[in-house]
């Protein structure tokens, strides 16, 4: 954690498994989906969702897909191991996307830690996820009174790691100074990778502390958040 920049004034955290604890939220929203719709399930199903899932949300960082088709295409997958209808998959994610929406697990710590920081910097979430769960997620876990802003790929029509996603959120904060930007996220490949991409100092949090592998390389790696504040509260 050496180096730190006393310039930083924004940070940008990314959600999903950096400050809400998505894997526990999604698991209990797809369990909780295919119960109501009549097709239980088990964890082999779910580690098999999880493997769809990632292949084409890589694809929609890699511009590949956007967010529709990313919706369409993991759940006519799924419906295929499962058995079920491929035709059926926008009611699986109709159904999905809406019990996702009322999940809001705070990682231990989080909320802790964003009150410490908001009394120095100015603090926006950067999130790839959708609107409709994400607005809902952000809201229910309290998070929104502690935000400058909030950015959104689906509402902005451009995803991370591509620079345009936070030209965008340049914009809007009106100063394009990149010395006082830091991203924070989970992610090397849409966090630290779209941070390089934009010109940004980088924090990737990474709780089981192995080191990065291939050429992406964040500036600062933290394993909690008592380490992420020592680091931003020096």
């Amino acid at each position: 954690m050496n180096g730190f920049q006393q310039t930083y004034q924004f940070l940008m955290f990314d959600v999903d498994n950096t400050l809400m604890d998505f894997s526990a939220g999604e698991k209990a929203a797809l369990f909780q989906t295919m119960e109501e719709l009549g097709t239980p399930i088990g964890d082999d199903d779910h580690k098999k969702y999880l493997e769809i899932n990632a292949g084409v949300w890589l694809r929609f960082e890699q511009g590949l897909l956007d967010s529709k088709a990313v919706q369409r295409i993991r759940f006519e997958e799924f419906a295929e191991h499962l058995d079920r209808d491929p035709a059926e998959a926008l009611l699986l994610n109709d159904a999905y996307v809406e019990n996702l929406g009322k999940q809001a697990i705070m990682l231990d710590g989080a909320m802790e830690m964003l009150h410490k920081l908001k009394e120095r910097y100015q603090i926006a979430v950067v999130t790839n996820g959708l609107h409709l769960v994400q607005r809902a997620r952000l809201t229910r876990s309290g998070l929104l009174p502690l935000l400058d802003g909030v950015f959104i790929s689906q509402e902005m029509g451009v995803q991370k790691p591509d620079k345009a996603y936070f030209d965008e959120v340049f914009r809007t904060y009106g100063d394009r100074d990149k010395r006082k930007y830091l991203m924070i996220g989970d992610s090397l490949s849409a966090d630290i990778q779209g941070g390089i991409n934009a010109g940004v100092d980088t924090c990737w949090y990474h709780p089981s502390g192995t080191a990065a592998e291939g050429a992406i390389t964040p500036t600062y790696t933290v394993r909690d958040f008592s380490e992420m504040t020592r680091l931003l509260l020096p």
